[in-house]
């Protein structure tokens, strides 16, 4: 089995009262309570009470090799969330962070584990999954930093920037690479999405996952925001992310490269709820036609056989924005 008997035998919704969940691998059972004020407001306190308590509940922001980042979220309000890297406290934690997916809801206890990062870091002793999705496929990821990426130097894009500038984490073909930054001067006005050429040097300590560091400040090479409110015709692989518990509908993108590094440009229309409708089922029956060339991405589908050109305006309107977005005029502004 790829997973050890994990654990567990539970339903649980937001609105949970106590479930006592079932964890194989050896371990005792134990018992997880969701409470929905300890998580009003994310503070700090409270949410360190939960985790070495009955249990802190969130769902799976990314997932990659030796590495997981949860997402705890306020009860009432989708887009205040906080991000914690999860670190297992054996190899039997290890696997099961290996098995969890993107959007899984899990319950986790263990201790804050204190770093010299600026990146909040939880020691995981105990974890039940709550909730699957298996929307974005079984994928396998193909780069290994320690073994692809190349040394000292390399172009990536912008995948996140945390803890007021000290943490840089870079999308390098599939890879997730967490950059330890010495200034956060030299992260400033960045946005998800630029595409960055960093020098870098590695971390001994954590060996798992790999840690980079900047031993310079690094160079935008294509900023995304440059590209706001301007008309675009852009080519690429469709890209389908399918509805999740962050999605009320199946979205679509197109997979651009550009400089060797892939972007994806979500597919949109703001200003009419039936066209952007339209547009939708026009990709839908696009995607359809051709499903069968459909293979799983990080947290997506792509379909390297199915490549279109979309006209519309770019969109940037914040430096965490997930995408860029291409406004499309109708669904006649997508070609194939």
């Amino acid at each position: 089995m790829r997973i050890r008997q994990i654990l567990l035998i539970a339903f649980v919704a937001l609105g949970l009262g106590l479930a006592t969940l079932m964890q194989g691998m050896g371990q005792p059972a134990f018992s997880c309570a969701y409470h929905p004020e300890a998580y009003d407001g994310l503070v700090m306190e409270k949410l360190e009470g939960e985790l070495t308590g009955s249990g802190l509940i969130g769902r799976i922001h990314g997932a990659a090799p030796a590495m997981a980042v949860l997402s705890v979220r306020e009860p009432d309000n989708f887009f205040e969330h906080r991000e914690f890297s999860l670190v297992p406290a054996n190899p039997d934690i290890r696997e099961a962070l290996g098995a969890v997916h993107r959007h899984d809801q899990v319950c986790i206890q263990g201790e804050w584990l204190y770093n010299p990062s600026s990146q909040p870091h939880l020691l995981i002793k105990a974890i039940a999954l709550l909730e699957s999705w298996q929307g974005g496929g079984d994928y396998q990821h193909q780069t290994q930093v320690t073994q692809d990426i190349p040394d000292r130097t390399l172009v990536g894009v912008v995948h996140a920037v945390g803890a007021e500038g000290d943490v840089l984490v870079i999308d390098y073909d599939d890879a997730v690479l967490p950059v330890m930054v010495r200034d956060p001067a030299w992260t400033a006005g960045l946005y998800r999405g630029d595409l960055v050429r960093i020098d870098y040097g590695w971390r001994r300590i954590p060996a798992r996952p790999p840690h980079a560091y900047l031993t310079q400040p690094l160079t935008v090479v294509d900023a995304i925001a440059s590209l706001h409110n301007q008309p675009q015709t852009l080519t690429g692989h469709l890209v389908k992310f399918p509805q999740s518990p962050q999605l009320q509908f199946d979205v679509y993108g197109l997979a651009v490269e550009t400089l060797g590094q892939q972007r994806i440009f979500t597919l949109v229309n703001f200003q009419d709820p039936e066209v952007f409708g339209a547009i939708r089922q026009r990709l839908a029956t696009l995607w359809d036609e051709q499903e069968g060339g459909a293979i799983a991405g990080r947290n997506y589908l792509i379909n390297p056989n199915l490549t279109l050109t979309a006209t519309g305006t770019i969109n940037v309107t914040s430096p965490e924005q997930a995408n860029p977005q291409i406004l499309l005029a109708s669904p006649e502004a997508i070609h194939q």
